[in-house]
């Protein structure tokens, strides 16, 4: 396909079991008109060798290194510094897209006008396993639905080129992607969802995504400090964030 060019961005911290599949699906996306800029943050595994090995094998990739640990909000701003007016596209080195991602995200993009575009996913655990039932978005989201329910995801963002343009990350946040998305909500651009499942999501043991208790308490420290909202109003979105995380990570039935 031809069309707007896209920017991934792939930050990277010792991704060396993970990021060479994450890589390849992109690298196996139908739409073909990307570039994917890897930025390494201060690998002290073997991530760098499997990325150089790979920019061999695709012209369109680019490996980038911080010159010490930045860590991610700041990785990620630096990839969106470089998107030059494109659209960008966001993915973790250890989450895996669907060849059809970018193609089915683009065309709505396309036909809605959104500023953000995210996708339904699957969940699965560190051996590729699925870990619970796929995660099915709503095909369009709001500021209101996303303070207790998140539906956009870091490696499902399609984001426009006015929103990569003016928007960043913000480290003082650990839930630094749930306050950018709550930004730009607020601020009124549009997000809109393809409900297929196209991407793969990876919990890994021990990683902020597994802990459930921190989890929530960062998000309390967004309600409170970033939104300035009371107790009872912090409470009451927090216990509606509970249960629906319930039912988001709810076993398969064996």
């Amino acid at each position: 396909m031809t069309g707007p060019a896209v920017c991934v961005i792939m930050p990277a911290y010792n991704a060396g079991r993970f990021i060479e599949e994450a890589i390849r699906s992109v690298m196996g996306q139908t739409y073909r008109n990307w570039e994917l800029l890897v930025i390494d943050d201060g690998s002290k595994d073997d991530t760098v060798e499997v990325v150089k090995q790979l920019c061999r094998e695709d012209g369109r990739i680019t490996l980038l290194q911080n010159p010490q640990n930045m860590g991610v909000a700041h990785t990620r701003n630096r990839g969106l510094d470089l998107c030059d007016g494109r659209y960008a596209a966001l993915l973790d080195s250890d989450d895996v897209w669907h060849p059809e991602k970018l193609e089915k995200q683009l065309l709505l993009a396309q036909d809605t006008g959104a500023d953000v575009i995210y996708c339904s996913y699957g969940i699965m655990d560190e051996q590729g396993a699925k870990q619970c039932e796929d995660f099915l978005v709503p095909a369009q989201t709001d500021f209101e639905r996303t303070l207790i329910q998140g539906y956009i995801s870091c490696s499902t963002a399609l984001l426009s080129p006015k929103v990569a343009r003016h928007y960043r990350f913000d480290d003082q946040y650990y839930h630094e992607d749930l306050a950018l998305w709550l930004q730009i909500l607020r601020d009124g651009c549009p997000a809109r969802g393809v409900t297929e499942v196209l991407a793969q999501y990876r919990v890994m043991e021990g990683t902020r995504a597994a802990n459930k208790l921190r989890s929530a308490a960062y998000r309390w420290q967004i309600y409170r400090k970033m939104l300035g909202y009371s107790l009872p109003k912090s409470g009451k979105l927090l216990v509606q964030y509970g249960l629906l995380g319930l039912k988001k990570y709810k076993k398969q039935a064996e």
